[in-house]
């Protein structure tokens, strides 16, 4: 595939994410601004922070499992995308997800000890810097992309093998960082806002609609090109 194309498939993959994307991010912002101007809502966030903080890499684990892992395996379950194997399938979403959501936990964790807390630019940029320049493009996007290969598979490793070329690295994982950028970049910048035991609770919220949204896309985009 040529530079070109390459191009234009990422620029179209942006733009279907634009708008939903700006809809994530404003309720991100939104939850963030009541956080900080509105008392009344404070027991609700409280909650959750003394949930992560008493259950630690367990929540974030179990959290992110329900919302990047549950919630859009139901979904195409409900779609009717998910035919055979319904248990393999259920399983894969959980566990992948659960690791993620403990290697997100640590990364916020290791961030906060490099960096500190707090909401200031010599805290914030440094924190979305290492996690949407080193962590997304070199580390989360590709693991996910090989698993969810390895997923559509049916699990083989033997058909997995030959698609771990050329194509995969320099196409297939590179294309899915621009929008991940779209929505995480904004989506990070608010996150590492919260004190450090609401991050992934608001982590798990974006996430649940991210993972939605992308499974979406996806049997759009599918439905296309039968079409």
């Amino acid at each position: 595939m040529s530079l070109r194309e390459f191009v234009h498939e990422a620029g179209q993959a942006a733009r279907v994410n634009l708008v939903p994307g700006l809809i994530l991010q404003a309720s991100a912002a939104a939850l963030l601004a009541a956080y900080y101007l509105l008392p009344s809502l404070r027991p609700g966030f409280e909650w959750f922070a003394a949930q992560k903080t008493h259950w630690g890499y367990a929540y974030s684990a179990l959290a992110t499992a329900a919302s990047g892992g549950l919630v859009p395996f139901l979904y195409l379950l409900w779609r009717g995308q998910i035919r055979q194997g319904i248990g393999r399938s259920l399983l894969f979403y959980l566990l992948f997800w659960a690791s993620m959501g403990i290697q997100v936990d640590l990364l916020y964790r290791v961030q906060g000890l490099w960096f500190g807390q707090g909401a200031g630019p010599a805290t914030l940029i440094p924190k979305v810097l290492v996690d949407q320049l080193l962590f997304t493009p070199f580390w989360s996007i590709p693991q996910t992309t090989i698993c969810y290969l390895w997923k559509n598979l049916d699990f083989s490793f033997s058909a997995l093998r030959p698609k771990l070329g050329q194509r995969l690295f320099l196409h297939d994982i590179p294309g899915m960082i621009v929008p991940a950028w779209l929505v995480w970049v904004p989506a990070v910048s608010i996150i590492y806002c919260l004190p450090a035991d609401l991050q992934i609770p608001m982590f798990n919220l974006v996430l649940c609609f991210w993972s939605l949204l992308a499974e979406v896309v996806n049997a759009r985009q599918n439905r296309n090109k039968a079409a």
